[in-house]
């Protein structure tokens, strides 16, 4: 499957959700992505049109110029779409900027490694992708120098990138395989599991103001698995 097919086949799927109204912060942006994609292969092709109107009254076009009206049409669509596509986030940039910011970067990185993981993991981060993007407006007043304010940037921008990317070292034939008694596979969703229900008890303690708890009683991501290959 080509990368125009991919884009394609993943716009069909987002406005299929968006008939049943079920559009997470996930699928907005991948439908932010096709409408963009869209709008630009849209004026490019306008604009091959009007070129070629005006080069026909100018001389016939023949069968050759329509070959070349059609190819660079599609060149239009094609830029389109490589145009619209975001930028990769590096995992490192997530340690820096504000901290209002962070749970969106996050979201948007999560997202972008979303083709590497195994089906159960997509769906538990695309839950922690919604559970990102409603933390978001929580942190809006948040003091950086809170200590409840590092436990967060801890877990989002240090404990689960490092469990994705912990993940992605693993070959892709030994992931399913049992290593010290459990498979990469799924420690993955185990942590992942960690991870979104971490994201719970902050939403809930930072919408009840209780700071201080949410400051020393995190539970923080361990994978408890020596030797693991996340590790």
């Amino acid at each position: 499957m080509t990368g125009v097919d991919e884009t394609l086949a993943r716009a069909g799927e987002v406005l299929e959700r968006a008939r049943r109204r079920e559009i997470d912060p996930p699928a907005r942006r991948q439908l932010a992505r096709v409408r963009r994609a869209a709008k630009i292969s849209a004026i490019g092709v306008a604009a091959i049109l009007i070129a070629a109107f005006v080069w026909g009254l100018v001389s016939p076009i023949g069968a050759t110029g329509v070959m070349i009206v059609a190819l660079a049409m599609l060149a239009a669509v094609a830029l389109g779409v490589m145009i619209s596509r975001e930028p990769e986030i590096p995992a490192a940039a997530l340690k820096q900027g504000d901290l209002k910011a962070l749970p969106d970067r996050t979201a948007r990185w999560l997202d972008q490694q979303r083709a590497l993981l195994p089906a159960p993991a997509q769906r538990l981060a695309d839950g922690i992708g919604v559970k990102l993007q409603a933390l978001s407006p929580q942190l809006a007043t948040l003091d950086e120098r809170e200590p409840a304010a590092s436990e967060i940037r801890r877990l989002i921008a240090d404990e689960l990138p490092e469990l994705v990317k912990g993940y992605g070292r693993v070959p892709a034939a030994r992931r399913r395989e049992s290593i010290d008694g459990l498979a990469p596979d799924k420690q993955l969703v185990d942590g992942l599991t960690v991870v979104d229900g971490e994201l719970s008890r902050m939403s809930e303690q930072l919408a009840r103001g209780d700071l201080e708890r949410l400051a020393t009683q995190g539970k923080y991501l361990e994978l408890k698995y020596q030797g693991d290959p996340l590790g």
